[in-house]
């Protein structure tokens, strides 16, 4: 079902509502729960209204905000909006990504999503609007000719009719959640929200604050941290140009891949990213550092050849060797090899204790003839002399 509110010049126009009658009515009747409702709306008709023609003056519009709670009953939360301009197939969509300065519920998160949309389309010079939503809370109070109870949403109500006064048209049109994912996303980022959970509760190293476990996130080497911090942490290498960006966990050497960073960071800082690393030619994001500090050279992982002492097909996968200092990396993690331990135990061991071997560090030591300075933690070779060694 989809009905049309049309607002052409300010005014208010009648509204045309159509049903088209489904080829199995008793799944359509079972989406229908009053039934004097349906008898009304099989009466009429359905008229396609999905507009053909967009042209460089007018967009299709979708809208959505998103409200989360905080933990606990504190009445705290965060809220943020996202909408996605549609164009013509040659012109790049409009995004508006925003994290609202205050946690609002989510009807009125709504309201100020279509709001913003609709101020971001007037400064590219869009005459008509083609705006879609799933909320039906925001679309029966836009239809509503009386006044609302709730002074609030009266006053948004009338600074949408304020916006849509400047376009040449305007339609509002209900559609089906799946239609509103790229602007739900947008949304979604902006508060912080990294997957679906519960209401359970983590504590972030960074903050040492309580957070809801759906704005966690884990990344590769194993290392939990909020979006909130993550976010700030990525902005604050970016304006310091420090690219690629390391792990936040102290003395972590894994980078963050652009994957990773594009489950928290809005669209700008995201580009902002994509740029930078184009800029110093790491754009990829399966390249890595060898971990050892002797060598530190960007390696890409498939230009290397896989470890001769694995065992097993999956194993060769993940461990290769480097061809400048020859040490074992692992490629999950970045970290050296470890043979007998997980990347997440390994990370949780004391620097002294981990693998810097490739398979031991008593292996690289016998095989090698190196050492690691217990001072700085660089990789020492002996070529010739006695075995004390002085750090400078």
């Amino acid at each position: 079902m989809v009905d049309n509110l049309v607002i052409g010049n300010g005014s208010l126009m009648n509204l045309t509502k159509d049903v088209r009658v489904e080829e199995d009515e008793e799944e359509f009747r079972s989406c229908c729960e009053d039934e004097n409702e349906l008898r009304e709306r099989e009466e009429l008709v359905m008229l396609d209204s999905e507009p053909r023609n967009i042209d460089e003056h007018s967009v299709k519009m979708y809208f959505k905000g998103v409200s989360v709670a905080g933990p606990g009953d504190s009445g705290s939360g965060f809220s943020g909006i996202g909408v996605v301009m549609k164009r013509s197939d040659s012109v790049p969509p409009i995004q508006v990504q925003k994290m609202l300065d205050f946690y609002v519920e989510e009807p009125v998160a709504n309201y100020l999503a279509l709001m913003d949309g609709l101020a971001e389309a007037r400064q590219n010079n869009i005459k008509k609007v083609y705006a879609f939503t799933d909320s039906q809370i925001l679309y029966g109070q836009v239809l509503q000719t009386e006044e609302l109870e709730n002074p609030l949403l009266m006053a948004l109500k009338q600074r949408v009719a304020e916006h849509t006064s400047g376009f040449e048209e305007f339609t509002l049109q209900i559609v089906h959640s799946n239609s509103l994912q790229a602007a739900v996303g947008l949304a979604r980022v902006a508060v912080g929200v990294i997957s679906e959970g519960n209401d359970s509760t983590q504590c972030c190293s960074i903050c040492c604050e309580e957070k809801l476990a759906s704005m966690m996130m884990t990344i590769k080497c194993s290392h939990t941290f909020c979006s909130h911090c993550m976010k700030k942490y990525v902005k604050g290498k970016l304006e310091s140009t420090l690219v690629p960006i390391r792990c936040p966990q102290l003395k972590c050497k894994y980078y963050l891949s652009v994957t990773e960073c594009k489950a928290f960071l809005p669209v700008i800082s995201y580009t902002s990213l994509e740029k930078a690393l184009a800029d110093t030619n790491l754009v990829t994001s399966e390249n890595i550092y060898c971990p050892y500090p002797n060598c530190a050279v960007l390696l890409d992982p498939h230009e290397c050849s896989s470890s001769v002492e694995s065992s097993s097909s999956s194993t060769d996968n993940c461990c290769v060797e480097c061809p400048v200092c020859q040490g074992f990396i692992c490629v999950d993690c970045g970290a050296p090899w470890h043979s007998s331990t997980t990347c997440e135990e390994n990370q949780s061991l004391q620097l002294e204790d981990r693998d810097l071997t490739g398979v031991t560090r008593n292996g690289l030591a016998q095989n090698r003839r190196q050492r690691q300075c217990q001072h700085c933690g660089r990789m020492i070779k002996l070529s010739h002399g006695s075995y004390h060694l002085t750090c400078r």
